[in-house]
């Protein structure tokens, strides 16, 4: 069952995650975590964000950005380390049962986990 579908979706954490998918399609990856979800994203244009990504931003804390991994005006990618992930995932504070359900798509990587302070 999505997560929207149910209260709370399980104990919250504090903590910050970067998932990316090898594939260079923002719209595909937006259809693929809102279906497994079962939230809406907002379409955003950021240039901090290398132009169109997509935002949720749930009343828990809840958020999840769709963004390309872009390459700035000197060369650098956004997230240098992980050069084969074309589209980057920021989760914070997501639910372990939210985490379950993007680490069962078997497609999106997790690269990095941290604790927010």
């Amino acid at each position: 069952m999505p997560y929207s579908a149910r209260n709370n979706g399980g104990e919250m954490s504090d903590r910050f995650n970067l998932h990316g998918l090898r594939r260079d399609n923002l719209d595909e990856a937006k259809r693929l975590i809102s279906d497994t979800l079962g939230v809406e994203f907002t379409p955003k244009e950021s240039s901090f964000r290398g132009g169109a990504y997509f935002s949720h931003r749930g009343s828990d804390r809840f958020e999840v950005t769709i963004e390309r991994n872009f390459t700035d005006d000197e060369g650098i990618l956004s997230e240098p380390e992980f050069p084969l992930h074309s589209t980057l995932i920021f989760v914070s504070y997501a639910t372990s049962e939210v985490e379950g359900l993007l680490n069962a798509l078997g497609e999106i990587d997790l690269l990095r986990s941290e604790v927010i302070q």
